[in-house]
């Protein structure tokens, strides 16, 4: 497993000891001023309602920071979203350079060191559509198996505005939300944490309290979300790229918020039955086996087809050479030459 992509921070030119703090010191500035913005036009926006006849502050407050509401879902996932472009900021000042070039890294053409690369598309697609049956999956299991704990799907979901609504905040925002997660916590902290400590069971360890205590659930659910973080973690090593944390959280986000607007669940609840705790664990364990096998897998066809292509280039340059040397690369024996009379 490489270390790459937790040492990418130390391989800059302008890197310095203190360089990592400086980054976490200001993207938490930054971050608090995002917050400021943010408040302040939440607050702008609850005058104009209220000047309109249309609420009283206090129940617009309360809706801000309630799941079960559109504000709230739009607020709290914005409030996660800031956090990504304070970081970007940080990383731009201190190494002069966005961090959306170190997203993943790999080879430059010498092999003299690690690049950053940026997005990789390509896999980022490819990891939500290994995440996608798995959850699929997962959610057939909770709703046969898990009566209640979902709300009764079966009995068909009462369309409205409002249900209409959360959804499209929730395929809208949760990109966003998720990608913003992984920056912070396997990007940012992993790079940190790596710059002053080379082994990679440190970068990926030490962030896991972090962002396991920014989930409000009870015991078993913070053991479900620690454990996510070290699956994911280790994977982004296994990949030296946020792509495969990216891409899972996305597809577990939107699948908890949607199936729970859908269900009619209650979406500020902080513990839920044992099933639902056994199957978001078990859903990471396997996502993480089907990324390993597809890696090897396309390791395997990379590594047989650069081979077709080293025989076809030393083909194509014995083909290219004059006949008596390419025939004593066969055998001496072969190149007989009649003595001159």
């Amino acid at each position: 497993m490489s270390t790459d992509f937790i040492r990418h921070f130390r391989s800059q030119p302008q890197h310095r000891w203190y360089s990592p703090l400086l980054v976490v010191v200001l993207t938490a500035v930054f971050y608090g001023v995002g917050l400021i913005i943010q408040f302040g036009g939440f607050l702008v926006w609850a005058l104009i309602v209220i000047d309109g006849g249309n609420g009283d502050f206090d129940s617009l407050a309360e809706t801000m920071v309630d799941f079960n509401t559109l504000n709230g879902i739009v607020n709290g996932l914005i409030t996660v979203i800031l956090m990504w472009p304070a970081a970007e900021l940080a990383t731009r000042i201190v190494y002069r350079r966005w961090f959306w070039s170190m997203i993943s890294v790999g080879r430059g053409p010498s092999y003299s060191g690690a690049v950053g690369r940026g997005l990789r598309w390509g896999l980022l697609g490819r990891y939500m559509l290994l995440g996608l049956p798995v959850w699929g999956i997962a959610a057939v299991v909770l709703i046969v198996f898990s009566p209640g704990a979902m709300g009764d799907l079966t009995s068909g979901v009462q369309w409205d505005g409002r249900v209409a609504a959360m959804l499209v905040a929730v395929f809208l925002l949760v990109p966003f939300q998720a990608a913003a997660e992984e920056v912070i916590f396997r990007g940012l902290a992993m790079n940190v944490i790596g710059s002053w400590l080379k082994h990679p069971a440190w970068a990926v360890l030490i962030p896991v309290p972090f962002f396991v205590f920014g989930h409000l659930y009870d015991l078993p659910g913070l053991i479900d979300v620690g454990i996510f973080a070290v699956i994911v973690g280790v994977l982004t090593l296994y990949t030296n790229g946020l792509e495969v944390g990216m891409a899972f959280h996305i597809v577990n986000n939107i699948f908890a918020l949607g199936l729970g607007v859908l269900s009619g669940a209650d979406m500020n609840a902080t513990s839920g039955p044992a099933i639902e705790t056994v199957i978001s664990i078990s859903v990471p364990i396997v996502f993480a086996v089907l990324v390993v096998l597809d890696t090897r897998r396309r390791q395997r066809t990379e590594e047989s087809r650069e081979e077709r292509g080293n025989r076809k280039a030393n083909q194509q340059t014995n083909s290219d050479l004059p006949t008596t040397t390419r025939v004593c690369t066969v055998g001496r024996a072969h190149d007989h030459r009649e003595p001159r009379a």
